[in-house]
């Protein structure tokens, strides 16, 4: 079972959503042979913590929440909507890794919870490298930040497993089970990377320590903000 993009064309402002999936047929073998072949310490699910996986797992859950909470939202302006219309109901299109490289502004777009419903940020600096062999995620600026590898997983995604930190505290690496905090101020972060057909990339971030059911990160080239 691999992780899937799928977008949900539905009335009334539905938005996109992602899936579990099996897929069949001769492309299926192909990508299964190809996953075959990664080392095991270059696989996600040889280092994700069973909380986040079992996060994973109900995503389609936290973005039909999320999304039914910010629905309800009385407080949101139109231009919050449209933002997060704009980057969930996009197509992904397969991941180019190269064209993931280097500094885009990236926002934050808090979905449900308790308080606001939705709430947009602004944009901030957001780069990805290779450190050691990996896809090397970083959200530079603003005082949540986060940083973590981000690990194949089929055509359409890539899967980010990263730790946060505020303001200019160091980064730390992503914690394993035996250590992992459960400060919600620094609980891992997992999310699923989706390259979208206008160039943007979307990370969703399921049922995040604080404020919401879902989180999307926004990212954009910096010529397009």
């Amino acid at each position: 079972m691999r992780l899937k993009a799928k977008t949900l064309g539905a009335g009334a402002g539905m938005l996109a959503a992602l899936i579990w999936a099996t897929a069949s047929g001769p492309a299926h073998a192909q990508e299964e042979a190809a996953q075959r072949s990664i080392p095991d310490e270059y696989r996600w699910e040889n280092v994700i913590t069973d909380f986040d996986k079992d996060r994973l797992e109900r995503l389609e859950e936290a973005l039909a929440l999320g999304n039914e909470e910010a629905a309800g939202a009385p407080s949101v302006s139109y231009d919050d909507r449209l933002a997060l219309k704009s980057v969930m109901e996009a197509e992904a299109v397969p991941v180019d890794d190269s064209h993931l490289l280097g500094w885009r502004g990236c926002r934050m777009i808090k979905v449900g919870g308790r308080f606001a419903g939705l709430a947009v940020y602004p944009f901030f600096d957001c780069r990805i490298t290779v450190v050691d062999g990996f896809l090397f995620f970083e959200k530079r600026s603003g005082s949540q930040r986060m940083s973590g590898r981000l690990y194949q997983n089929d055509a359409l995604s890539r899967i980010l497993l990263a730790a946060p930190t505020y303001n200019d505290a160091p980064q730390r690496p992503y914690r394993s089970e035996a250590d992992e905090n459960t400060d919600p101020q620094i609980q891992n972060a997992v999310g699923v990377l989706n390259q979208l057909e206008d160039g943007r990339l979307r990370i969703l971030f399921p049922w995040p320590a604080l404020e919401a059911s879902y989180t999307v990160l926004e990212l954009r080239s910096l010529d397009n903000l």
